[in-house]
């Protein structure tokens, strides 16, 4: 069974073809998993397809993951039936969220579903929105402070809070393929799942790897391409994933302290990570954060970022000055 992802991936490779000049030998897997698309590509000189162990990964991580799965950890975690133990990629994807709502002041929250579910992307026509009782009401049951670890189990402070990995688990995703593949002593690849990525080494053409970020506008068209040295890229954005009512346009990106949609001008974020997992997360949390927030963030904590925002009508970007050098010129 797929996840359910509520963040609109616009980030995407540009996968170099193999021509008369390359060197090395490389395979391609693509196909569908987790609710999205995937696409690896890896130096393999003996032809080898690891189909069937990246297969494998993806259904050992929806059983650990999965909300779409009623018998997956996570859903008996949410429904408070009885479990073992949390499993490694459980505690990882767990951990790793915790360190980064400690690092963003709290605006990486893996409890906020029932906020986002509240308010809806699907949001029907004529439908009403959410009261403040209602936001209200649900804001008791939302905070990471809420839930701890105890013995490899998940601990809440109230039966009714539910954990949402869905913002994060691409990426870790993405990890888990990478390091599958550096164990099999191959260092040259890209593993791409819904837009998040992970490159190592070079192309199939010796060079770096390139990806391009769309522009918001237009998504056959792209803002920039940069090239990654043995790093992860995630983007979150909010141009495509809104609904709007009375003429006013409400982004999918809950604000964790208020329970109401964002209300600001940043519209796609990029985040350059040495993982996927910590991209995606910074990526999420950017998009709530907003750009100014988001800057100091970048610039304090050596941050690469890209940013396409909008001021007074028009599209602008801006881009931290390390991911300024990653930026290939036409």
């Amino acid at each position: 069974m797929k996840f359910k992802f509520s963040l609109l991936v616009v980030v995407f490779a540009l996968f170099s073809s193999c021509n008369k000049t390359k060197v090395r030998k490389y395979q391609t897997l693509e196909g569908q998993a987790q609710g999205t698309t995937f696409r690896i590509i890896y130096e393999d000189s003996l032809g080898q397809s690891y189909q069937v162990q990246v297969d494998s990964l993806f259904k050992v991580i929806d059983k650990s993951m999965s909300l779409w799965d009623s018998t997956s950890l996570i859903s008996k975690v949410n429904a408070n039936q009885e479990y073992d133990k949390l499993d490694p990629h459980f505690l990882k994807v767990y951990n790793t969220s915790k360190d980064i709502f400690d690092q963003t002041g709290g605006y990486f929250d893996i409890t906020v579903g029932p906020l986002v579910k509240a308010w809806g992307f699907s949001f029907k026509k004529g439908e009403a929105f959410p009261s403040q009782s209602k936001v209200d009401s649900l804001m008791t049951k939302v905070g990471f402070k809420k839930i701890g670890l105890s013995d490899q189990k998940i601990v809440k402070s109230d039966n009714q809070i539910k954990i949402d990995f869905n913002a994060i688990a691409q990426g870790y995703t993405v990890d888990v393929i990478a390091e599958f593949l550096n164990q099999k002593g191959v260092f040259n690849y890209l593993v791409e799942v819904g837009g998040e990525i992970r490159a190592s080494g070079l192309n199939a053409e010796n060079h770096l790897w390139k990806v391009g970020i769309e522009k918001p506008q237009d998504e056959r068209a792209l803002e920039v391409v940069v090239a990654l040295n043995n790093q992860s890229l995630a983007t979150s954005g909010s141009y495509r994933k809104f609904f709007e009512k009375g003429g006013k346009r409400y982004s999918h990106a809950i604000d964790p302290f208020t329970g109401f949609p964002v209300n600001h001008n940043l519209l796609s974020i990029s985040v350059i990570a040495p993982s996927a997992i910590l991209a995606d997360g910074l990526a999420t949390a950017f998009l709530v954060m907003g750009l100014e927030k988001t800057k100091v963030f970048a610039e304090k904590n050596n941050v690469e970022i890209f940013a396409i925002y909008e001021e007074a009508g028009k599209l602008k970007t801006y881009a931290s000055s390390g991911l300024k050098k990653m930026i290939i010129k036409d």
